[in-house]
């Protein structure tokens, strides 16, 4: 009976011990937490920078299925835009002619699912033929199913870029085939919904922009 009350007594955890247990714990997630986050963040990038390049394979894809699609992209003179990317820590700008944007999920069925655009010469603007439908099923994009997959990983704004005033600085939500003004380039850029369907803040095909080199 000694025996049991003896080892009775000495079970269990004390209020101190579990206090001390618990601010260890703190102080290890509060440690841990910023490298966590920075290798999730580094994965995101990384899978945007891959999903950006089999979009630029797509549109390529599109070039040669349709050599009208690529005169038409050629002529596209839609939105322009000045764009703004962190190129070895310079902030380089310029403008670009926005041709296509992918949807963010949720809104109307044409713009949820697929690369989608204004231009007739590119195909039907919810995504289906031409330019438009030659990306998308290239990307296994549906025009009328939800795919999640096309929206970028990371999705964070860049400070200081964004829509003009009175457009919100909501986070990134889908992506853009845009042109260069100058030179005629093709470009892949994570966006953000305003104005217009997709304000580009990163370049993530070609030269990514430096965000994506840390």
């Amino acid at each position: 009976m000694r025996a049991y009350e003896k080892s009775g007594k000495n079970s269990g955890i004390s209020l101190i011990e579990l206090i001390i247990v618990v601010s260890i714990m703190a102080v290890l997630v509060g440690v841990l937490t910023p490298v966590f986050m920075k290798y999730i963040n580094r994965a995101r990038k990384s899978k945007d920078v891959v999903t950006a390049d089999q979009i630029a394979r797509a549109v390529n894809t599109a070039f040669v299925d349709n050599p009208e699609a690529y005169d038409a992209f050629q002529k596209w003179t839609g939105m322009e835009t000045t764009v703004h990317v962190m190129e070895n820590g310079t902030d380089t700008s310029y403008k670009v002619y926005q041709v296509a944007a992918s949807g963010k999920q949720g809104t109307t069925p044409y713009n949820s699912n697929c690369f989608n655009g204004g231009s007739s010469n590119f195909g039907n603007k919810e995504g289906s033929t031409g330019f438009y439908g030659v990306i998308n099923r290239e990307l296994g994009l549906s025009t009328r199913e939800m795919n999640p997959a096309i929206i970028p990983k990371y999705v964070e704004p860049k400070v200081g870029a964004g829509p003009k005033a009175g457009y919100s600085y909501e986070k990134l939500d889908r992506w853009r085939i845009v042109k260069r003004k100058s030179d005629g380039r093709l470009e892949i850029w994570s966006a953000q919904p305003n104005p217009g369907g997709g304000y580009p803040i990163y370049r993530v095909w070609p030269d990514p922009d430096d965000i994506y080199k840390n």
